[in-house]
C-alpha cells in the first residue's frame, strides 16, 4: 500500500452563501521536494509570508501566480491533486435536522473525502487547526471513514464470491491511519487555503464585482490565470471521475 496524504481547509463557512471544502491529495514521498521548491521560490521573489487566501495583497500577485504555477506543475506530474466540495448553504436540504454547524461542517468534509478513498492506499488526514465545542470530531471522522470504508469493501466481497457471514471474510479496517489537526503553516494547507479561497470568490460573487468595478483586486488576476490554466471555470461542477486532478464536486442531497 502507498501512502497519501491529504490536507484540509474551509473557506467561507460563515456568512456566505456558499461554503468550500478543499483538499490537497499528496503522495506521501513528494512532502520535501515541494517544501523546498516553494521555499526556492519565496527567495527568489523575496516573499517570506505564509500563502492564504484572505492575506493577499497587490504586491503579493506575482507571489500567488508563482504558486498556483507550483501547484499546477505538480498536479500535472501526478504528485498532487485537488478535490473540492461546494454546499450550498441556503439550501435546507443541504442539513439534516438536528445537525448543528459543527456536526454540518464534519459530516460535509466526510463525504469528500470518503467519495474519493481507495482500499489500496493509506491516508494520513491533516485538517487546518479548528476550534471545536465537541472533543474528539477528528477521531470521529476518522473512525467513520474508516468503518464505511470496511462496509463497502465487505460488501463488495460478499457480491463477488457469495460469502454472507462478515466475520468469515478478511478486509482492511484500518484504511484511513489517522486524522489530525495542523497550523497550517504546511505547504499543501496553503495550497488548500488559497485554492478553496479563490472557489469561494468565484462563487459568492465577488469576482464579478471586481469585474463590473473594473477593480485591480489581486486576487481577480490570480482567479484568471488558475482558470487559464486549468481550461475550465471555478463555477463549474463535475462529475466524480471528471477532471481526477481538480475536481470541483457541488453537494446535493
Amino acid at each position: 500500500m502507498s501512502l497519501i496524504v491529504i490536507w484540509g481547509d474551509e473557506s467561507s463557512q460563515n456568512a456566505h452563501k456558499y461554503m468550500v471544502l478543499g483538499t490537497i491529495w499528496q503522495r506521501a514521498d513528494t512532502y520535501e521536494a515541494l517544501e523546498a521548491e516553494v521555499a526556492r521560490m519565496r527567495r527568489q521573489l523575496g516573499f517570506e509570508r505564509e500563502f492564504h487566501w484572505n492575506e493577499m495583497k497587490k504586491t503579493h500577485r506575482d507571489a500567488y501566480i508563482a504558486f498556483i504555477d507550483l501547484f499546477i506543475k505538480h498536479m500535472r506530474q501526478g504528485n498532487l491533486k485537488f478535490r473540492a466540495l461546494i454546499v450550498d448553504m441556503t439550501d435546507k436540504k443541504n442539513v439534516k435536522t438536528g445537525d448543528n454547524k459543527e456536526t454540518h461542517f464534519y459530516k460535509m468534509f466526510f463525504w469528500l473525502i470518503y467519495k474519493w478513498l481507495a482500499p489500496e492506499h493509506h491516508y494520513d488526514i491533516f485538517l487546518d487547526r479548528k476550534s471545536n465545542s465537541v472533543p474528539g470530531r477528528l477521531q470521529d471522522l476518522e473512525y467513520y471513514l474508516n468503518r464505511k470504508m470496511a462496509a463497502d469493501y465487505i460488501k463488495l466481497i460478499q457480491q463477488t464470491s457469495g460469502a454472507k457471514e462478515k466475520q468469515t471474510i478478511a478486509y482492511p479496517l484500518i484504511v484511513v491511519r489517522r486524522v489530525e489537526s495542523r497550523d497550517g503553516t504546511q505547504t499543501p494547507l496553503q495550497m488548500a487555503d488559497v485554492l478553496a479561497g479563490a472557489i469561494a470568490y468565484v462563487r459568492n460573487g465577488h469576482y464579478e464585482k471586481a469585474v463590473a468595478n473594473r477593480s485591480r483586486n489581486p486576487k481577480r488576476a490570480v482567479v484568471d490565470h488558475l482558470e487559464a490554466q486549468l481550461g475550465f471555470s471555478l463555477k463549474d461542477c463535475h462529475a466524480r471521475n471528471e477532471h481526477q486532478g481538480f475536481n470541483l464536486f457541488c453537494f446535493k442531497r
